[in-house]
């Protein structure tokens, strides 16, 4: 974008600002105090520039990152000064963990780019403790502003941490707004047991009536939850399982749990329907972007999330009446919504931010930037089976460790690749949890164990190498694979197999909550993570050409083999 147009631009979006906000001005009071609430959620450690492959994966137009949210920021805040207005900013968790500056500085870089443009407050989220309780609590420290988790407790002394504060009272020219941070329960079943050993998640219903009443008694007139747990996909079909209204296509379309779930037990819609007494929420967890708030119909409670990964930041005017205190409505900075785009030819980074960022970018830049091979096809992520990504990277599980089965989830693995040079970059993109590979010896009733688990009710399957498997999701749940062959050879219930899978699901995720029965003696941790197994393979098979094969066949009315005739019972 040429400089007349930016300039245009952000003139007009100047302009919408002080149409909201111009009535404040001395001698034109309307009564009203107008708070701009600006927030990110789910940043994921995207605050360097890159391109927004999520909308044009051929030709993505360039985001700006932290330092083009910076520009907005600080053009919000001059006009807010200007209008008499008040600014809060906030984060709700997830900060740094899932790219290259996120994960090689520890959070470490996410954490100074918040104190340079000056958070106000964050709450921690699920994968704010994928490197250890211990380095959440050393980004906290380093944090210039205060981490709030009122459900967040030391199971031994039975206290929250001490390195957060569940509440923080926030006063704006004599309107004081209470805040409760909460991060999704869920986070216990999500995170590996070492991160977060000696750690109790509390119930969200239970928690935040307590701390919402203690702020009402120290004089809050407005309570706003900051809490790492979102809304549902699709309002509507939310709402509807809220009403108790039926809905058999949600039920299709979103699986067993509904369209509701979000792995905490309660997304936020239900929440605050749940949970009277909030005028205000911000959520994240589920990266799921409104434009406009949900507002609960019964309790009037303003819910706001954007989609994350630094791709936006959410800002909305808060409308509050100064003589009785209370939330009167909002505005919107622009006819599109709460949510900015952060387009870097419409908001031009930055430079004093830039500067910040800059050597943590440069660093990382210089590791991921390394070609490691070729990819002689594109490769794109489906269902079981036609999945080109998950085939590459379970192909590679097996042939780090020449074992003879390997599975992975769909969720782990997070990017298509394009064809061409393959770097290092490419390979972080797919699989940026960091998880490491554990051989184990299991026997043919523990696979197909896991075979038929994860084709139960509405689950989608698993994603393998090292076998040909055959199911019909017509039959019965736990009797739905008709032909399985590992090695090469028909399945054998009591032959022990060489298994490699990632620690996370040897934790018992995604379902799979019986490996935690498997004998330590028979696991062998690798140290190897799954991303080091993939560039290994790269580098011995380039140009690599997975294909769509016969791994994984859905069939309705397949013949059952023998050899599997009799039911599989799994254990209890």
């Amino acid at each position: 974008m040429n400089s007349l147009r930016y300039k245009i631009l952000l003139a007009v979006a100047l302009v919408g600002l002080m149409a909201a906000a111009g009535s404040g001005q001395a001698g034109d009071d309307d009564g009203i105090l107008r708070l701009h609430l600006m927030w990110t959620n789910d940043m994921h450690g995207h605050i360097a520039p890159e391109m927004a492959k999520f909308m044009n994966p051929e030709h993505p137009p360039p985001l700006g990152g932290g330092a083009s949210a910076a520009r907005y920021i600080k053009e919000v805040r001059a006009q807010a000064v200007a209008n008499g207005d008040e600014v809060l900013l906030m984060d709700v968790g997830d900060m740094f963990q899932g790219t290259p500056i996120g994960n090689k500085t520890q959070g470490s870089a996410v954490i100074e780019y918040y104190n340079a443009i000056e958070y106000d407050l964050a709450v921690p989220g699920n994968h704010d403790f994928d490197m250890g309780r211990v380095n959440a609590e050393r980004l906290a420290i380093m944090s210039k502003f205060p981490w709030l988790c009122a459900n967040l407790y030391e199971k031994s002394t039975g206290t929250y941490v001490d390195w957060v504060q569940p509440t923080l009272m926030l006063d704006y020219q004599g309107i004081k707004v209470g805040v409760v941070g909460i991060i999704t329960p869920g986070t216990e079943k999500m995170s590996f047991p070492d991160n977060i050993e000696g750690l109790e998640f509390r119930d969200m219903v239970e928690t935040i009536p307590i701390y919402r009443d203690k702020l009402r008694e120290q004089g809050a007139d407005l309570i706003l939850l900051g809490i790492h747990e979102g809304l549902p996909y699709d309002p509507k079909r939310g709402w509807k399982k809220i009403a108790g209204e039926n809905d058999d296509d949600a039920d299709e379309a979103q699986g067993s749990r509904g369209s509701n779930y979000s792995g905490g037990g309660m997304n936020l819609m239900e929440l605050v329907n749940t949970v009277p007494g909030i005028d205000i929420a911000v959520g994240g967890h589920t990266h799921r972007g409104y434009h406009h708030p949900w507002i609960d119909p019964m309790h009037h409670t303003m819910c706001f999330e954007s989609f994350g990964n630094g791709s936006s930041i959410g800002h909305a005017i808060l409308l509050i009446d100064r003589e009785t205190k209370t939330l009167v409505g909002y505005d919107t900075p622009h006819g599109q919504g709460t949510l900015i785009t952060l387009f870097e030819d419409e908001l031009w980074p930055d430079a004093e931010i830039a500067e910040v960022i800059k050597p943590y970018h440069e660093e990382a830049e210089a590791e991921m930037n390394r070609v490691i091979g070729k990819a002689a096809v594109s490769m794109g992520r489906g269902g079981a089976g036609a999945n080109l990504v998950a085939n590459l990277v379970t192909d590679a599980m097996i042939g780090y460790f020449n074992a003879d089965f390997s599975f992975q989830n769909g969720g782990g693995l997070r990017a298509n690749i394009a064809q061409g040079d393959l770097t290092t970059r490419d390979i972080f993109s797919v699989l940026p949890f960091g998880n490491e590979l554990d051989v184990v010896e299991m026997d043919g009733r523990m696979v197909r164990r896991i075979i038929e688990r994860r084709v139960e009710g509405s689950r989608t399957g698993i994603h393998v190498a090292g076998a040909k498997v055959v199911v019909d999701l017509a039959r019965e749940d736990s009797d739905r694979v008709c032909s399985l062959e590992i090695a090469g050879e028909p399945w054998d219930p009591d032959r022990i197999y060489k298994v490699v899978v990632t620690n996370f699901l040897m934790e018992g995720n995604s379902g799979l909550d019986f490996l935690t029965t498997i004998p330590s003696d028979k696991i062998m941790p690798s140290g190897v993570t799954t991303a080091e197994a993939v560039e290994a393979y790269i580098r011995l098979n380039s140009p690599v050409r997975p294909s769509i094969d016969d791994r994984w066949t859905e069939k309705t009315g397949a013949v059952q083999a023998e050899y599997l005739k009799k039911k599989y019972l799994p254990e209890s």
